[in-house]
């Protein structure tokens, strides 16, 4: 039978791995969110995407290329 010091010493073990098994399942919920978010296919982001590509086209037809003499 173990004594009373190496079964808190267990426990103390046991409470830094549930800890650090919190934080990686947070981490990995984070990444899935981000991988959710950065989907141009998922229709609520989709919109933002076409505008602001919309406003790059029409900014790079404004601006000439080149220098000429008007």
């Amino acid at each position: 039978m173990r004594s009373y010091k190496e079964l808190n010493d267990e426990i103390s073990t046991l409470k830094k791995k549930i800890k650090q098994l919190e934080d990686e399942n947070s981490s990995l919920w984070f990444l899935l969110d981000e991988f959710e978010k950065s989907n141009i296919k998922n229709p609520e982001y989709k919109e933002r995407f076409t505008e602001v590509f919309n406003k790059l086209r029409e900014t790079t037809l404004m601006t000439h290329k080149s220098v000429e003499e008007a």
